[in-house]
C-alpha cells in the first residue's frame, strides 16, 4: 500500500539544536501512530513538517494525490468572528445537522455545554479547542493530525473520542497523535513513533507494547 505521507531525509534545526536529523518515514491509510518523546524533543515540529505547515531545512515531504489533512494544533486556530454553528455545520439548522446520527453524536459528546449560536470569540480556550476538534471530525479528512486532542476533555469524553477514532481508523482514515494520556494512546494506536535526539524510532502496537519493546532494547 502506498503511503499518504512520506518523509525523506528530513532535517529541522532550531538555533544550535537539531530536532530532526535526516529522518525517513511514511504513513499509510488506516494507520494510527502515536508520537511520543520528552518535552522539546520535536514532536510538534514533526507533526508540522508532515502536515506541510512547516518547511524543513533539508529533505523532502511528499503527499499522495489530493490528500485532505485536518490538523488540530496546540495553538488556538478557530476563527474568532465565526459562530460555532458556522464552523462545525456550515450554519445548518438543528433539524438538518441533527438528522445525521454521527454528527449528532459528535456534537452531543464534545459540545453539549456549548451554545452553537455563540461567537467563537466569546468561548473559553478549552471550548474553542473542542470546537476545532469537532470541526475536524466532521470534515471527512484522509489524515488527521492531532496534537493533544484530549486536552479539556473529561474522562467520559476521552473514552468516547477513542471509540470514534477507532471507527475512523476502520474507515481507512490515517492519524498522527501526540498525547500525554497513555491510556488513550494504547486504546487507538497501531504504531508508536518515539522522537529522540533527532531520530524517530518506530514500534509496532500501542503504548504498552512500546514500553515493553523499549525496555527490551535497553
Amino acid at each position: 500500500m502506498s503511503n499518504l505521507v512520506n518523509a525523506e531525509r528530513v532535517t529541522m534545526t532550531y538555533g544550535t539544536r537539531t530536532l530532526l536529523d535526516g529522518i525517513s518515514l511514511g504513513l499509510s491509510r488506516g494507520e494510527v501512530v502515536g508520537v511520543v518523546g520528552r518535552n522539546g524533543a520535536g514532536k510538534t515540529t514533526l507533526l508540522q513538517v508532515l502536515a506541510g505547515t512547516l518547511v524543513p531545512d533539508g529533505g523532502r515531504i511528499t503527499h499522495t494525490g489530493h490528500l485532505s489533512i485536518g490538523f488540530l494544533q496546540q495553538a488556538d486556530d478557530v476563527a474568532a468572528d465565526a459562530s460555532v454553528r458556522g464552523l462545525i455545520v456550515d450554519d445548518a439548522p438543528d433539524h438538518i445537522w441533527a438528522a445525521n446520527p454521527r454528527t449528532r453524536a459528535i456534537v452531543e459528546h464534545l459540545l453539549a455545554d456549548v451554545d452553537l449560536d455563540a461567537q467563537a470569540i466569546s468561548l473559553s480556550g478549552g471550548e474553542r479547542r473542542r470546537v476545532a476538534l469537532v470541526t475536524l471530525l466532521l470534515a471527512e479528512h484522509d489524515l488527521l493530525i492531532l496534537d493533544e486532542p484530549t486536552n479539556h476533555l473529561d474522562v467520559e469524553a476521552v473514552d468516547w473520542l477513542a471509540k470514534e477514532l477507532r471507527n475512523l481508523q476502520a474507515a481507512n482514515v490515517a492519524m498522527l497523535v501526540v498525547s500525554h494520556d497513555r491510556w488513550f494512546l494504547d486504546a487507538i494506536c497501531t504504531r508508536i513513533w518515539e522522537v529522540h535526539d533527532g531520530a524517530v524510532h518506530a514500534y509496532d502496537g500501542g503504548y504498552a507494547a512500546y514500553v515493553l519493546a523499549k525496555t527490551d532494547r535497553v
